[in-house]
């Protein structure tokens, strides 16, 4: 198995004062600056007159180099003044990112944007490729994507207004600069969009127009003579299909996308359910979670709960989304505070033989950013996971989101709104999204989806002492945030209630005795405080993140897969205004916040934080598709025995 492709710091010379990058000997900002960024980007873009009427934005980039052009865009939005409750998405793809300190150097020379630098430098990722969503104000992201452009664009999804090209000089980076580039850009660009950049040169005109872009020269700053600006409208319908780089079955012809401050039901008050009002109020829109129980009231209620990666090798998009999801979620936790999240350390531990062998793979692998995994005698380190309170994690996520204590019975999708049917009253919003595990069965838009309970229980010695790294080797003990020592966990498939037991108590004493019997050593089982609760899993151990497709369309329009024909399909319809996150399994804590994210950027038409192909892994129409094409795998495998 090949490694994880690595992404390299850009070698910089800082002999004149300012950056230059030795690879592509060209310097990443002249003077301040500043003046030009304003002079070509924002005003080449009209930003303060779109930012004042505008309820969300989103700005696409490429070449994020020293972060300057969105530490200005970021201060003009901060001083306009916009509509209650405006939101701005940015995007920006770097190939090869300034290191941490190259970073902060460069940012000395704007103190203007000390506050704003130093919010940026805290959240910056690890040098991993893909996808990487910060929240930098409870009104702006930043999507930063580390790859070379047209391979990283051509993998993402979403929809831009305006448009920064800001690479090296087409001369020194001619790869930046390219039609096939420019096609990429024209997918993404919403109609109307308009893009400024800072050459004029012929190559980059012409790569332009031939995407279907207007092009207009303009004065340059400085020195520069020209620059170009312009604008795009693609060819009607305007409304064009979304997952337009997805298999016909993962895009959809009648996506709705919700407006800046529409309301979002959220059935479920879990970790799916908080994480989702996160996501769904950075994004401008109004959430209301719908749960009987309130938050955190099933498994999300645990006393603690492990923030650590699944590490799979073979190079699945599956495996990739877990990491992803792991490093989204330490970002989260670290932002919200102590009061949430400790970092103590996680041992993932080697129990024989055969753990030992794939732990040497996966460190050969390089599945982590460098830092992020050290070789111990008796297993792997991960130095920046940790323990989580599940309920403050829960509510902290959740924020001022109302919570309707109702349990809904029925949802009745329209093409305009969403009717929730409750217990004793019905509610209405522009959109639902069921986020409430094995129970979403109960709805008729899911319930052909293969979600199964599992019931599983912890255990919490209060006054038991607690090891300062956290242990994990299929079981796990850990510490509380609470005090005292936390250990788990059961495993019941098919459960259709969950019970604390006894004999659960003993097995998870007895699991972890296997690892570390000097922890659990003398432990009154009678001592514990279990809880037990039931989650929900899915065949493939990956959530069920997206749209929920109408089943009557995919059947009809899709039945020739199990003969295994190729033709044009048609894209998929879906459910209106209908969506699901579930099937988070032992790792919701982990995988729900980038989940959610990719949920509410499907609503809105916005850039998702996972590329196509996580994307595709996690969309709700996988299973119906696999079982239509494995139909004609099992028809060939029948008539091979026959023969």
């Amino acid at each position: 198995m090949g490694r994880r492709p690595r992404i390299d710091y850009a070698k910089t010379d800082w002999s004149a004062g300012a950056p230059r990058s030795v690879s592509f000997a060209d310097v990443y900002f002249s003077g301040d600056g500043r003046s030009e960024t304003q002079h070509v980007f924002l005003d080449g873009n009209r930003l303060a007159d779109r930012f004042s009427a505008s309820g969300r934005l989103s700005i696409g980039e490429l070449g994020f180099g020293t972060g300057l052009n969105l530490l200005e865009t970021w201060a003009l939005w901060e001083e306009a003044e916009k509509p209650s409750g405006a939101r701005l998405d940015v995007l920006s793809i770097e190939a090869y990112p300034l290191s941490a300190d190259d970073l902060a150097r460069a940012h000395a020379a704007w103190p203007e944007h000390a506050r704003r630098s130093a919010r940026l430098r805290a959240l910056m990722p690890p040098p991993l490729p893909g996808l990487h969503r910060l929240q930098l104000a409870d009104d702006l992201t930043l999507t930063l994507a580390y790859g070379l452009a047209e391979g990283i664009l051509a993998r993402i999804e979403g929809g831009l207004d305006a448009w920064f090209f800001d690479g090296f000089a087409p001369a020194k980076n001619p790869e930046m600069w390219t039609p096939a580039v420019f096609a990429e850009v024209a997918r993404l660009s919403r109609p109307g969009v308009t893009f400024a950049t800072f050459t004029a040169a012929g190559e980059v005109r012409r790569a332009l127009a031939e995407a279907g872009f207007e092009v207009e020269k303009r004065a340059g700053y400085g020195r520069k003579r020209d620059m170009l600006t312009g604008r795009f409208f693609p060819p009607l319908p305007q409304e064009r299909e979304r997952g337009g780089k997805r298999a016909p079955w993962f895009r959809s012809a009648n996506a709705e996308r919700l407006t800046h401050g529409a309301s979002v039901a959220i059935i479920g008050g879990g970790v799916a359910g908080a994480s989702l009002a996160f996501a769904a109020r950075s994004a401008g829109l109004r959430p209301t979670i719908i749960d009987p129980a309130g938050l955190a009231a099933g498994a999300s209620g645990n006393v603690a709960g492990l923030i650590m990666p699944r590490l799979d090798l073979g190079g699945t998009a599956g495996a990739d989304f877990f990491i992803a999801a792991y490093l989204h979620t330490l970002r989260l936790l670290n932002d919200f505070g102590p009061t949430s999240f400790r970092a103590t350390g996680v041992l993932f531990g080697a129990v024989d033989d055969s753990e030992i062998a794939r732990q040497a793979r996966i460190l050969d692998a390089r599945l982590l950013p460098d830092g992020f995994l050290e070789l111990r005698p008796n297993g792997l380190l991960l130095p920046q996971a940790g323990v989580v309170d599940p309920p403050r994690f829960v509510a902290a996520l959740a924020g001022d989101a109302p919570i309707v204590r109702e349990r809904a019975t029925e949802i009745r999708p329209t093409a305009e709104d969403v009717e929730i049917i409750c217990t004793n009253r019905p509610l209405r919003a522009e959109a639902v999204i069921l986020a409430n595990g094995v129970d979403a069965l109960r709805f008729r838009e899911a319930r052909a989806l293969p979600l199964a309970a599992v019931a599983g229980q912890i255990d919490w010695f209060p006054e038991a002492r607690a090891p300062a790294e956290a242990l994990a080797f299929g079981p796990y003990a850990v510490q509380s945030l609470s005090g005292g020592l936390v250990i788990g966990a059961t495993y019941e498939p098919s459960a259709a209630t969950a019970a604390a037991s006894l004999a659960a108590t003993r097995s998870n004493l007895a699991a972890v005795a296997r690892f570390a019997p000097d922890l659990v050593a003398g432990l009154d089982p009678a001592a514990s405080r279990p809880r037990a609760s039931l989650r929900c899993q899915t065949p493939d151990r990956l959530p069920i993140a997206g749209p929920l497709p109408d089943l009557a369309f995919y059947g009809a329009e899709y039945d020739d897969l199990r003969l295994g024909k190729r033709r044009d399909y048609p894209p998929g319809r879906l459910i209106p205004r209908t969506f699901i996150l579930s099937g988070l399994g032992s790792r919701g804590l982990v995988t729900a916040p980038l989940a959610a994210a990719h949920v509410i950027a499907e609503l809105v038409g916005g850039v998702s934080p996972l590329d196509v192909t996580q994307a595709e892994a996690l969309h709700p129409a996988r299973f119906f598709i696999r079982d239509l094409k494995r139909a004609k795998v099992d028809a060939l495998a029948r008539d091979g025995a026959s023969a």
